[in-house]
């Protein structure tokens, strides 16, 4: 009985060992999730079993207290082991003491938005966090969305799955169009989630006639067509381009523009040819302005990327703000373009877009009536671009000037180094996980200086918001969406049936 009694605490103690290293192993342990998790719970379970064996131990020794006393020789082993295990013990809980502490260090206290301040909007985003403790679920006011929103973060951390979830949400109580631009095809499966979204590839299955002004003075878009291309850095400091090339060309895209008939590539090489016939006697070395002007654009014009800007009869620019529609800006890299063709391209949109807010204007405002979401926003409206295009005018123009009418500009982003107007702009604010100018975004989160540093605890999925209508900024976590590949067959088919339905694209 004895012998068999000696072998099971010897069995624990092997175990008791094993929790030991354990334990070492976890406070070591560099990162955070779900393994590190599931590493804890193991730990504390050998840390359970090392007490019951020190507890064991214990309640042997006082059932043979009187024969201990007797035969203190013959169990000076147990009495050694059992002297390890306490100090052994007592060693294991000082490192739990420790990294308690630690964990008590990466600990987010910021003050909890109370449950009315909670539950008075519409749109569910996430669960509030508290001392690493979810608490309840937070609803965002449509109202607060007509100040715009920024979103930033580090690769990873869950800015996207923030937006896929907002968006999902959203489309359940309203039926808002809006306008995603994005390179990556991350949002390609939300046509399964959101009813009547429509994917467009510029070049495929989309395309924007430069030349037509919708609507607009044919010289105020000939005018802002000429700033597009200079956005597109075509004529910049870098080039010979004279301010007579510049006055032919703004001339040219006027006549261009004014005659319905001519407005192609090719009543622009029409224009070209009589302009050269009508002035190249009252204007000096017309023609080699004209070629020039001509070789800068010569791969929208006549190159691999002229597949943009041709009208597609199903898809039109006149009609795309009033539907939900992703573009996928990576169809241009794949017709040999790059990033900044895609840039030139998306300036386009929001020339358009532009046009149609402030011809509208602020008359009978009834709230948000469209979104333009901006995937990777510091690649188009980078912090020290103001001045050098015109890109970042209709950007931050967006943000500051188009509030009032409607207009929701939602812009996501690795790094917090862009446009100053659009951070300024912002009525909602949303970190996660960011090591990059964290002084910056602890500013528009309205953080305190020995707050700033919770911007690197936050785990994955974890973000820090500040909303206008709630007067600190606080922590929450965003369910995780899972998302699908859709293929392109079935993406187009999509499409078609939406066009099919009496929707005019």
């Amino acid at each position: 009985m004895g012998s068999i009694y000696f072998e099971l605490i010897y069995l624990f103690i092997v175990l008791s060992i094993t929790s030991f290293i354990l334990n070492i192993i976890y406070s070591k342990f560099p990162k955070k999730g779900e393994k590190k998790k599931i590493l804890g719970i193991i730990s504390n379970i050998f840390t359970i079993i090392y007490a019951i064996v020190v507890g064991l131990y214990f309640v042997f020794f006082f059932y043979i207290s009187k024969e201990l006393l007797i035969q203190l020789n013959k169990y000076k082993i147990q009495i050694m082991i059992y002297n390890l295990m306490i100090v052994g013990f007592f060693f294991l809980i000082f490192i739990k003491i420790l990294i308690c502490m630690k964990n008590r260090e990466n600990i987010i206290e910021l003050e909890l938005p109370s449950k009315s301040e909670a539950n008075y909007g519409e749109l569910s985003l996430g669960d509030l966090i508290q001392n690493n403790k979810e608490k309840y679920n937070f609803f965002l006011s449509i109202k607060d969305l007509e100040k715009h929103m920024f979103i930033c973060g580090a690769t990873g951390t869950g800015k996207t799955n923030f937006l896929h979830n907002f968006l999902i949400n959203l489309q359940k109580i309203y039926t808002l169009p809006f306008l995603i631009v994005e390179f990556k095809g991350e949002y390609h499966f939300l046509q399964e989630e959101i009813k009547d979204c429509v994917i467009l590839w510029p070049g495929k299955n989309f395309g924007i006639n430069i030349f037509d002004p919708q609507g607009i003075n044919p010289i105020i878009h000939a005018e802002r067509i000429f700033d597009i291309l200079k956005s597109g850095n075509f004529f910049n400091e870098n080039y010979d381009f004279s301010p007579q090339m510049e006055k032919v060309l703004v001339e040219i895209l006027v006549e261009v523009c004014n005659n319905r008939e001519l407005r192609s590539w090719e009543g622009f090489e029409h224009i070209c040819d009589a302009y050269l016939r009508k002035k190249q006697n009252s204007i000096p070395m017309l023609k080699q302005s004209l070629i020039g002007i001509k070789n800068r654009i010569r791969r929208y014009s006549n190159g691999p990327l002229r597949s943009l800007f041709k009208n597609k009869k199903e898809y039109h620019i006149r009609s795309i703000f009033n539907k939900k529609i992703i573009i996928d800006l990576s169809s241009i890299i794949r017709l040999g373009g790059d990033k900044q063709d895609a840039l030139f391209y998306l300036n386009l949109l929001l020339k358009y877009l532009w046009d149609r807010n402030i011809t509208k204007g602020a008359y009978n405002f009834k709230g948000i009536d469209h979104l333009t979401i901006i995937e990777d926003a510091q690649y188009f409206a980078p912090e020290n671009i103001t001045g050098k295009s015109k890109l970042t005018t209709y950007i931050e123009d967006i943000a500051l000037l188009l509030r009032g009418t409607g207009e929701c500009l939602i812009t996501l982003s690795t790094r917090p180094d862009i446009s100053q107007e659009i951070l300024a702009n912002a009525g909602i604010v949303v970190s996660f996980r960011n090591y990059y100018k964290k002084d910056l975004v602890a500013e528009i989160l309205n953080l305190k200086d020995e707050q700033k540093e919770y911007l690197s605890f936050l785990k994955e999925g974890e973000c820090i918001l500040r909303v206008n209508s709630i007067k600190f900024p606080f922590h929450m976590k965003i369910p995780q969406i899972r998302r699908k590949d859709l293929r392109i067959t079935k993406i187009l088919q999509s499409n078609h049936r939406i066009s099919e339905c009496n929707i005019n694209l």
